[in-house]
């Protein structure tokens, strides 16, 4: 596959504009954009399924949410999961010994838009953990992507951090797939990179809605902080056209 490239400086960022063609780029050994998954199936379904660690008990039956119903259960914050196409929600309440423990299972279709969900949540300063592509805790909290899955998990009470970790492994081991970030990110320059800035933007990265959608990684210099942005096209003529 060719690759083309250009620089834009601005005051604050530079932009570097990419042609993605049908093919491969070389050396990345996986298709620039994924294709999109297969409707959710049984196998999603089972993911939250009895075996799991520590013996948790559903408090009620699985629910489901799609596109047009998840504002019922994150009011507020539904319109960034669809910026992302999101598709369905797997959703199970477990109690487990006196720790009572929530599970979010997003399927957002394909790896950038889980990775791009994920990196909408974080920030550089979390605890960083080594599950799926990559994950991050707090006192009852863990998170983490893998594949096209966006994972949340949250619970209160005695030892629920032990829990969300063991529940969090098995969910990986589960999901399988693909294990790391957009491949596209390993190319970048790693000097001065802000660890954990990555971020894959579906709409106005930084202000500029025609660049979209774009990769986003930030770069420390003293005294200055930039932006690199890798705005990713279909082809030579949209790329070009964003100039």
């Amino acid at each position: 596959m060719t690759l083309w490239v250009r620089f834009v400086r601005t005051v604050s960022f530079m932009v570097f504009l990419v042609t993605i063609l049908s093919l491969q780029i070389a050396g990345l050994g996986t298709t620039a954009r994924a294709q999109t998954s297969a409707p959710a199936g049984p196998q999603f379904t089972k993911l939250l399924a009895d075996p799991l660690p520590g013996h948790p008990k559903p408090q009620a039956e699985p629910s489901f949410y799609k596109p047009d119903t998840l504002y019922q259960y994150i009011d507020g914050g539904a319109d960034v999961y669809l910026l992302y196409d999101f598709l369905l929600l797997l959703h199970q309440d477990f109690k487990a010994g006196a720790a009572d423990v929530t599970a979010d299972v997003y399927d957002m279709g394909k790896p950038e838009d889980a990775f791009g969900i994920y990196s909408a949540e974080r920030s550089p300063k979390y605890n960083y953990i080594p599950v799926g592509g990559e994950g991050y805790r707090s006192k009852g909290v863990l998170n983490f992507f893998q594949d096209h899955y966006y994972v949340k998990l949250a619970g209160f009470g005695a030892s629920v951090d032990a829990q969300l970790d063991q529940l969090a492994r098995m969910l990986s081991t589960r999901i399988g797939g693909s294990r790391t970030a957009p491949q596209l990110l390993v190319k970048l320059p790693q000097l001065h990179r802000v660890k954990h800035s990555e971020q894959y933007i579906r709409k106005d990265p930084l202000g500029h809605a025609f660049l979209a959608p774009a990769y986003v990684v930030t770069y420390v210099s003293t005294p200055k902080e930039s932006k690199l942005l890798v705005s990713v096209a279909n082809d030579a003529a949209a790329a070009k056209g964003r100039l």
